[in-house]
């Protein structure tokens, strides 16, 4: 049991720093996303894929119209 919410954590931690990476951030704030990738997984997810959402809005590409 204990594996397999260690294993999610750090599949969210990992995940969160490559989209910081994708949106742009530095260095240390890849590692903070990563760090609370690791302590508060989707949640961090939810706030990355809410700025992706606005970047896109911003930009006018397809995944930014929202009905």
């Amino acid at each position: 049991m204990i594996e397999s919410i260690a294993v999610g954590n750090i599949t969210c931690a990992i995940v969160s720093a490559k989209w910081a990476l994708d949106l742009g951030a530095s260095q240390a704030r890849q590692l903070l996303f990563l760090l609370a990738g690791l302590l508060f997984g989707p949640l961090t997810l939810l706030i990355l894929y809410v700025y992706f959402i606005r970047s896109a809005e911003q930009r006018g590409a397809p995944g930014g119209r929202v009905v």
